[in-house]
């Protein structure tokens, strides 16, 4: 806006944004606490991933960060794209170690407090010169929200024991083919396992990786009696994966059990 006009950009070509890599988190049914905790759970959010960033060696990334908000349960922020490796390992099974340690204090205070923290890790072009109202506006920022939020996600975190899966991340498909594949980071591919991440009101979909530091079940789940866990039942492998519900039966993080989970869940190839 210039001198009170509004200028619409024109229909020209224009450089790309930067590149940035993002990583988004929010609290697992945040609102499931007492109203009374709420600002303080939110307020502790920054210092929790500080804390995990710090413990694991990457303050760096914490230090260099472009464009932080809080948007109430949850945080985003930028990085540099050389710093993705480090956001998948060491960054989130740290994250699930210190929220591990936090747990007593917030129990200790009401038995029904809790932070649980899904986490999206994506990349692409992001409008980055230091300008609040249009930085980190764009596609590739509501992507990341949409991972963040998908029914995978979800699914996994609600059929996980709250008191020891406290993370679960949903990677980008690209970040995987460029940071995972790319033999970049220390978490091996096989740790991870492909979804078609969905948000239905926002038709939004896409395949993306899901990778769970410390992944365990709720007794009774959903095909945790061994009877429909990594069955096959004589289809093949896209067949078994594209229905009403699709079993995991594989390791996932650092540990895993059996479960069924509903949605479009494909093994990737490892």
């Amino acid at each position: 806006m210039t001198g009170g006009t509004i200028v619409i950009p024109d229909a020209g070509s224009h450089p790309l944004p930067p590149y940035r890599g993002l990583l988004a988190v929010d609290v697992v049914r945040f609102t499931d606490n007492r109203d009374r905790y709420l600002p303080e759970l939110s307020a502790m959010l920054p210092e929790v991933l500080e804390q995990a960033l710090s413990r694991c060696g990457q303050d760096r990334i914490w230090q260099e960060k472009r464009f932080p908000e809080l948007p109430g349960d949850g945080y985003v922020f930028g990085i540099a794209p050389q710093y993705l490796p480090f956001l998948i390992h060491p960054f989130l099974d740290s994250l699930q170690a210190t929220l591990w340690e936090l747990l007593p204090s917030l129990r200790a205070r009401d038995r029904a407090l809790t932070m649980r923290l899904r986490a999206s890790i994506h990349v692409g072009p992001v409008y980055d010169l230091d300008d609040p109202l249009r930085d980190r506006k764009g596609k590739t920022t509501n992507d990341a929200f949409r991972l963040l939020n998908s029914d995978q996600l979800r699914e996994v975190m609600a059929h996980a024991e709250p008191d020891v899966t406290l993370v679960g991340a949903m990677i980008s498909e690209r970040v995987f083919q460029d940071v995972v594949e790319g033999g970049y980071t220390a978490v091996h591919a096989s740790q991870f396992r492909r979804v078609a991440a969905e948000v239905p009101e926002k038709n939004f979909k896409q395949h993306a990786w899901i990778y769970v530091p410390r992944l365990t079940f709720l007794d009774g789940a959903p095909g945790t009696d061994g009877r429909t866990a990594g069955k096959r039942d004589g289809r093949t492998d896209e067949q078994a994966v594209t229905g009403a519900s699709a079993a995991f039966h594989e390791r996932v993080g650092q540990a895993f059990t059996g479960g069924t989970f509903h949605g479009d869940f494909t093994f990737g190839e490892t």
